[in-house]
Parts: structure tokens; C-alpha cells; sequence
């Protein structure tokens, strides 16, 4: 063997290199794999075969099918879909934003899914609020309690929702995605505490092209001040968030 390779050699993980050959095999695959024929097909031993399937399916890479069958799952998209999203699409959302932020009163950012992550792709900062998001391209995973995540999880199956939500953030969830069914806006007050997690208020409306879930209009406020405006905002919006939808 070459000095280069062996070095090569030195420095790779064996049983990382053996589970990306898993998701490799699986993702040429027409369909769900069983682990026999990724032991066959891969020279993987049982044991390390069924130990690479489970840490794949805890992260949430592969989904256990009927049957025993492994298949690729909808988690691996957060990491090879970031290198296909491109935030440029997004830019002649621009006009657009910024006359919602202007006529609404408040910062305004539209969010998109990708993966098990949501993607702030443009921004508009109200004249008369000197408050704003982060930048487009600033990402979140959906995971976070936040009004954007409320929203895309709201019309998930359960199973994902197991697979995406901590168990301690459940019940809240739950709340928070109760409110907006009822109202058709998420809203989360900011709180007040000195260095608080979540210093601000979020209102954020669904934005659907086709009846289907395109993306979030979120506005940023100090607390206590969007909780006052909601409805107005509510009452508002719907002619924004179509005008928004045809820019698609």
C-alpha cells in the first residue's frame, strides 16, 4: 500500500465509512432495504448492521418500514438538501416584503422548510421599527418552539412529530398549535425577564400557493406590543399574504 493511502487509512472511522455505505446502498435503492441484504451486499457484520440502522433511524436518516425494511428518511434533507437551497431564488420577494412591513407597521421576515429546518430567506424592516430579524439564510430547526415551526409542524403526521419534537416540548406545542387552528396566526408572547430566551413577540401567518403550505410571514415586535395588534394584523394580511403567493 502507498504511504498516502495508508495514511489515508490511519485517519478514516471504519464504522462510518460502513454506515455511509448503508445510506449510500439504501439511497440507490428502488425501495426499502431488509438488513440481510445490507449485510450480504455491504460485508457489514449483524451486529454492526442492525447497531448502524438504529443510530440511523434515532437521528432520523433512515425510517423502520413494514417488514423489517429500512428506507431513507425525510431527516437526512436538512443536511443534503442545504448544499441544492439557493437563496437567490427569494430575492424578488424583496418589493414585496417591504411594502407588507411598511403597511403592516412592523419587521417582517418569509421563511420557507427545508428539511427538518426552517430557512428565513428575505427580511423587510419597517420605517418606523428599528427591530428586525436575522438575516436571510439564518436557519432554525423545526424542533424550537417558535410561531414558524408551529405552523409547518401543524399539518404534520404524528410520527413526525415524534421523530422532530423533544418530549419536554410536546405539551407546548400542542398548545401553541391548538391557538393557531383556532385562529389561523401563531402567536408567542416575548418575555419580560432580564436575558429571557425569547425577548420578543411573534405573530406569524401561513402563506399557502395552491392550498399548499408554501411558506411564513412572521412580524417582530417588544413584548406586549404585536399581542395588542393581532387582530388588526390578522384582519389585514390576507390580501398580502396572496399577493405574496403569486410572487412564488
Amino acid at each position: 500500500m502507498k504511504p498516502e493511502k495508508r495514511m489515508e487509512a490511519k485517519n478514516t472511522v471504519p464504522i462510518l465509512e460502513k454506515a455511509l455505505d448503508v445510506m449510500e446502498y439504501i439511497g440507490a435503492s428502488r425501495g426499502a432495504v431488509s438488513l440481510p441484504e445490507l449485510q450480504r451486499n455491504l460485508g457489514i457484520a449483524q451486529a454492526s448492521c442492525y447497531r448502524i440502522a438504529t443510530t440511523l433511524v434515532r437521528r432520523g436518516w433512515l425510517e423502520k418500514c413494514a417488514g423489517n425494511l429500512y428506507n431513507i428518511a425525510p431527516g437526512v434533507n436538512s443536511v443534503a438538501e442545504k448544499v441544492r437551497f439557493h437563496l437567490e431564488r427569494y430575492e424578488h420577494l424583496q418589493p414585496v416584503m417591504n411594502r407588507i412591513a411598511n403597511r403592516i407597521g412592523f419587521s417582517v421576515k418569509f421563511s420557507v422548510r427545508d428539511g427538518d429546518e426552517f430557512v428565513n430567506v428575505c427580511t423587510a424592516q419597517c420605517r418606523s421599527e428599528q427591530l428586525r430579524f436575522s438575516e436571510p439564510g439564518f436557519r432554525s430547526p423545526l424542533g424550537e418552539i417558535a410561531t414558524v415551526s408551529t405552523i409547518f409542524l401543524a399539518e404534520s403526521a404524528e410520527k413526525e412529530l415524534n421523530r422532530i419534537l423533544h418530549p419536554r416540548d410536546r405539551s407546548t406545542f400542542l398548545e401553541n398549535r391548538a391557538f393557531y387552528q383556532k385562529n389561523g396566526f401563531s402567536f408567542i408572547r416575548g418575555q419580560t425577564e432580564k436575558d429571557a430566551a425569547h425577548p420578543f413577540d411573534t405573530l406569524s401567518f401561513p402563506v399557502r400557493k395552491d392550498g399548499v403550505l408554501a411558506g411564513t410571514v412572521s412580524f417582530l415586535s417588544r413584548p406586549g406590543i404585536l399581542e395588542e395588534e393581532c387582530e388588526r394584523i390578522a384582519a389585514a394580511i390576507p390580501p398580502y399574504l396572496a399577493g405574496l403567493a403569486d410572487a412564488l
